[in-house]
């Protein structure tokens, strides 16, 4: 085996296992419906599907097409054709992600066994927000910030059609735009001949003017009374309660028979008696009540280690719930938090005021380093205060944060751009001077002005965002700003002080030149450091201090956030995932977002 074929191989395993650990491990076995044991039946729907073959297909009166028990997805895929797209549909909570990642788990144990797999990749749709942009570009794009493959890679797997795209969540995209992405998405398929499995809620599906141009659409049933039943006893005489109100309430009943609602149900109403159970005879207000009486009963079920009070608890939650929403964000991260966040023109301009400041003083306080005497100081303390002041007011609110995880020093680039621009002065210099020691002079020039240049285009970067740690693209921005402002300032200070006191050492004393020379160069250095570590990382970090300061003083959120979220999460509402967090289902997180918080 050459040594591409090894590399091309390991890059497929490599983003198998993110896969696999991401969602099979991150989502899939922590999931609410794996404590729901109910086979989910499945029917076939050709009534969603535009089939381009419907010109020579004869299709009956029956557009539900109830499959066989015990028909799983993967079934269906295997019997779909060489080309397989395929359309996943239901009703809220009924199991539509799940069925995905089921989907998803037994095409990964297939590319385990089999090289000739194409990969399985799980994308979100609801962070396609440019009906311009194609879905190959999305998916590369994508391949990027979730998986953190390369550009280059990632485009020749989507044009060599190596991929097989699981796009979850097309009703989570922003409603003024799912149109355009049915067309994309046909598009898409139409000119890689790609294959291509897609999940969407079946109202919002429904809504839409246009259809998908798959061969195949499924929807995954509701629970029956019957299955409904049978679980309830199979759990013991903790839930007899609320058999007894199913029986009678028609209401509960149709919020019964999907699985995650029923699993909330045995989660909040265990134990509790039938007459203590709320009554009401409005679906929506059924729903309302039954996430309240989960979220009640998941504080109570974890009393100890009470580090928030319950009130304070759900007012973040909301905040945080509403925000995704807006955003249409499945997986929350820390280090992702935007300045968009902040509600009001007052807040922005706090924000944009701290990152100013902060950056101005940095600066300042290096120049009043360079120019030396205390005055000198001040002095440049209130220059940078002051210029730190004007960019804040001129809009600092409105950059986005860029965290830099991963940087990469391009020694053939600083390399070509120190010889280039140091033989280039040199020769200019001797030309304007004289040969011996203009050409000095001009060379030492060049080479400093080189480093200079070559310092600023070979250290490259690139952001990841599937995260193991929370906040970590932040902390390794950090510790990235912090190396590049010693590394180059030391080593461009060095140089730099080097060649001035050889420069002046031609016309008076070489040491003295030499020490005079370095001290200045290693407080230049310092500066021009402290400017590279800004622009690699550190900008970034100052940044989301700020943005967490100003939230947190508006109680948005608390100061220890990845704490808190930890702590949502040991309580039920979160899950971990990565270094991100979501919801336990998106009906509990719009729900959060709909509560008004007490506080």
């Amino acid at each position: 085996m050459t040594s591409q074929i090894k590399m091309l191989y390991r890059n497929r395993q490599t983003l198998v296992a993110k896969v696999k650990n991401y969602w099979v491990k991150g989502v899939l076995k922590k999931s609410l419906y794996n404590q729901v044991l109910i086979e989910l039946g499945l029917e076939e729907r050709t009534d969603a599907i535009t089939n381009p073959l419907s010109e020579i297909l004869e299709v009956g009166d029956d557009l539900r097409q109830p499959l066989p028990e015990r028909t799983k997805v993967i079934d269906i895929f295997d019997k779909i054709g060489t080309v397989i797209t395929l359309l996943i549909l239901g009703d809220p909570g009924s199991g539509k992600t799940t069925t995905l990642l089921e989907l998803t788990r037994d095409l990964i144990v297939r590319n385990e066994k089999y090289r000739n797999q194409l990969i399985p990749v799980v994308f979100n749709l609801s962070s396609w927000k440019n009906k311009k942009q194609t879905i190959a570009d999305w998916l590369v794009e994508e391949l990027g910030n979730k998986y953190d493959i390369p550009k280059k890679i990632g485009q020749a797997w989507v044009s060599q059609q190596q991929l097989l795209p699981l796009l979850d969540g097309l009703d989570e995209v922003k409603a003024k735009y799912r149109d355009h992405c049915i067309l994309a998405l046909n598009q898409f398929q139409q000119d890689y001949d790609a294959n291509l499995v897609v999940c969407s809620r079946i109202k919002d599906y429904q809504a839409l003017s246009n259809r998908l141009n798959f061969q195949k659409a499924v929807y995954i049933r509701l629970l029956s009374l019957e299955q409904i039943y049978h679980y309830l006893d199979s759990l013991g005489n903790d839930l007899i309660g609320l058999r007894k109100l199913i029986a009678e309430d028609t209401v509960l009943q149709e919020l019964a028979q999907s699985p995650l609602m029923l699993n909330i149900m045995t989660l909040a109403y265990q134990g509790v008696a039938v007459e203590d159970l709320p009554k009401t005879k409005a679906v929506e207000e059924r729903r309302k009540q039954l996430f309240d009486a989960y979220i009640e009963k998941m504080f109570k079920r974890r009393k100890t280690n009470q580090q928030y009070n319950d009130a304070q608890v759900k007012h973040w939650l909301i905040w945080m719930a509403q925000r995704m929403v807006e955003e249409s964000q499945t997986v929350f991260l820390i280090e992702k938090m935007q300045p968009y966040l902040l509600r009001n023109r007052k807040q922005k301009q706090i924000y944009g005021l701290m990152v100013g400041l902060m950056f101005g003083l940095m600066v300042g306080l290096m120049v009043g380093l360079i120019i030396g005497p205390m005055a000198m100081l001040m002095l440049g303390l209130m220059f940078g205060l002051m210029f730190g002041l004007m960019l804040g007011l001129m809009g600092g609110s409105k950059e986005e944060i860029k965290t830099v995880e991963i940087l990469q020093v391009n020694w053939k680039k600083i390399l070509i751009n120190l010889l280039m621009v140091g033989l280039m002065g040199g020769l200019m210099g001797g030309l304007m001077e004289g040969l011996t020691e203009g050409l000095m002079r001009g060379l030492m020039f060049g080479l400093v002005v080189g480093l200079i240049r070559g310092l600023m285009v070979g250290l490259e970067s690139s952001e990841i965002e599937t995260k193991t740690s929370p906040n970590q693209g932040i902390w390794k921005s950090a510790r990235n700003a912090i190396t590049v402002w010693l590394m180059y300032g030391l080593i461009g200070g060095l140089m730099f002080g080097l060649m001035a006191g050889l420069t002046e050492g031609l016309t008076e004393s070489l040491m003295a030149a030499l020490m005079g020379g370095l001290m200045f160069g290693l407080v230049g250095g310092l500066m021009f450091g402290l400017i590279f570590g800004l622009r690699n990382g550190g900008i970034a970090c100052i940044q989301h201090f700020s943005l967490r300061l100003v939230l947190y003083r508006n109680n948005y959120i608390p100061w220890n956030y990845a704490r808190f979220l930890d702590y949502a999460a040991d309580r039920i509402f979160l899950q971990k995932v990565g270094g991100g967090y979501i919801f336990i289902h998106r009906m509990l997180m719009e729900h959060f977002a709909e509560m008004k918080s007490e506080n």
